[in-house]
């Protein structure tokens, strides 16, 4: 038998030597194009719209190149290479910037930091991407001086993108409907309201949102149908000929819905390990293995070493890992009737199970929240959006037809009812479980999680003992973590509780209401972490009216 390739141990290794570089900077930085001197100095700088603008409530924004900076005080102008965040207002003075132009922009470009313990740090983020920072400009800031088409794989792919949700606008969807559509099927977020996303997040239905391993699952199997007529074709081993050419065309069909997804990472993962399967597969070696996802992340390693540490990248493989290392173990638990439903069900509970388990450490890390009724929202969720992703490439094909706009009539009302089954969970008495953890608490629950899986493959209980005791310090560090609240860090959160010091008294407010006021250091705070859209801006209206401060809020 032929030794196998040992990509984890390859993995393993590069994951190390990518932690050394960027947290001690050897042998090489990894951030280095992320550095630059003009960062917080005022300038004028000369941009190129690589990417199509995105309208928010603060302007346009919109990914740019950096092309040049001219210093009005020294007179001089310098080259730069360096992408960029940009934040423009628009007025009705001049239409707004497209992919493609070339601005002249006066703004500063600065690096934000996290306002308080925990918060998203908008700046790491923007390290992780390659981008040097953010700039904002007002209306009367900015100039176009000319176009330049933006000539890259990904530039075309996000004009296809673009083309493919005007189909969905020709069939008639309109409004929400449009916005979780072009979401489920595209990969095309920035129509989604702030409220919806809130609601699939506590909802633990977040996944449903992003185009990433479910939806290019959904799309291989579809494909795999049609292909194979259902099953009732599928070559055999002996058919190496046919194995090979289908095998091809599942791959060229896969990576050309990776393309009109707009090549987000998350789908180029995605498809990168369906290609090493039917590589596989081609080789008469059948499945994921270990060896397959440690191959995929490598790979994804090499071409961008940074993504070690983007949250999309963990969670993805994270989940993926959970899969298959717990999934066939409760599989041989559960001892059911052999029928498709009953093995449907069974399948669909363990790997969202497996999957929430295997994330459940980085959720809380970077999240601080998961949600209790995650199997409940998975149970109805998962399937009606295998079945809004088939109907919705339909329509896509069909538009603008008379066919596409009946199935669009219909993709209104099934979004709908996707929506409020989502917002029913949401609002579900303890519907969401709110615990930041810290890097030791982290430690305790993956060493908890090994424990067990090492209880269930040995098939012993004994294992379950050290299982047990890394869950009692997990929560023993949880109630210090509440407790020690120093007189910098004079606020913190617990599940649903707020905790605040009042000189030597340590005082508390119950989170049950979406949002708090309370009383610290003789001023007025209020606290609402839940709110979104327009009652988040109503409180904020209030607060200011009132001189009230908002905490914790983004």
């Amino acid at each position: 038998m032929a030794r196998r390739f040992p990509f984890v141990f390859i993995f393993l290794c590069t994951a190390l030597l990518i932690c050394s570089a960027y947290y001690w900077r050897v042998p090489f930085d990894l951030c280095a194009d992320t550095e630059a001197d003009y960062l917080d100095s005022l300038g004028i700088f000369r941009v190129h719209v690589i990417e199509p603008p995105i309208e928010k409530t603060s302007g346009q924004r919109m990914t740019v190149q950096l092309l040049s900076i001219y210093n009005p005080i020294t007179d001089s102008t310098r080259l730069l290479s360096q992408k960029a965040d940009l934040y423009i207002r628009v007025d009705s003075a001049q239409p707004p910037p497209v992919m493609g132009d070339i601005l002249l922009v006066r703004t500063r470009i600065t690096r934000p930091a996290a306002r308080f313990t925990g918060d998203f740090d908008y700046g790491h983020h923007l390290r992780l991407q390659h981008k040097a920072g953010v700039g904002y400009a007002s209306s009367d800031h900015w100039q176009r001086i000319g176009h330049r088409s933006v000539r890259s794989l990904r530039a075309y792919a996000l004009a296809v993108q673009q083309r493919l949700v005007k189909r969905y606008q020709d069939a008639g969807l309109t409004g929400r409907a449009l916005a979780f559509m072009s979401a489920i099927t595209l990969g095309e977020r920035d129509a989604l309201d702030s409220e919806l996303r809130q609601s699939f997040a506590a909802a633990g239905a977040a996944h449903v949102l992003a185009v990433s391993g479910l939806h290019t699952g959904i799309i291989y199997h579809v494909i795999i149908s049609l292909l194979t007529c259902f099953g009732m074709y599928r070559p055999r081993y002996e058919q190496r000929l046919r194995r090979v050419v289908l095998a091809l065309v599942i791959i060229l069909a896969m990576w050309a819905y990776a393309f009109v997804t707009g090549l987000s990472p998350s789908v180029l993962r995605a498809v990168l390990m369906l290609t090493i399967v039917q590589v596989g597969w081609m080789c008469r070696r059948d499945g994921v293995s270990l060896n397959t996802l440690a191959a995929a992340a490598c790979i994804c390693l090499w071409a961008d070493p940074l993504s070690l540490f983007n949250v999309s990248f963990q969670l993805s493989f994270a989940a993926v890992l959970g899969i298959l290392l717990l999934v066939p173990h409760m599989n041989s638990v559960w001892h059911i009737q052999k029928n498709k439903l009953s093995l449907w069900l069974r399948d669909l509970v363990n790997v969202s199970l497996a999957a929430t388990i295997g994330t459940l450490p980085v959720t809380l890390f970077y999240f601080g929240q998961v949600s209790r009724f995650f199997l409940l929202t998975n149970l109805l969720i998962i399937p009606a959006a295998e079945l809004l992703v088939v109907i919705g490439i339909v329509v896509l094909v069909l538009s603008p037809t008379i066919v596409g706009t009946w199935l669009a009539v219909a993709l209104k009302y099934m979004c709908s009812w996707t929506c409020a089954y989502v917002s029913w969970i949401e609002h579900l008495p303890f519907s969401t479980l709110h615990m930041h953890a810290t890097p030791w608490m982290v430690v305790c629950l993956v060493a908890a999680i090994v424990f067990v899986y090492a209880s269930m493959q040995q098939r012993h209980l004994a294992w379950l003992a050290p299982a047990v005791a890394c869950v009692a310090l997990l929560c023993v560090l949880h109630v210090q973590d509440v407790r020690m609240i120093s007189q910098e860090q004079a606020l913190a959160i617990s599940g649903r509780t707020l905790y605040y010091k009042h000189g030597s008294i340590v005082e508390k407010h119950s989170l049950e209401s979406h949002y708090t006021f309370f009383r610290f250091d003789g001023k007025d705070y209020v606290y609402a972490p839940y709110l979104s859209g327009k009652k988040q801006h109503s409180l904020q209206q209030y607060c200011r009216e009132h001189a009230i401060t908002m905490w914790g809020t983004n």
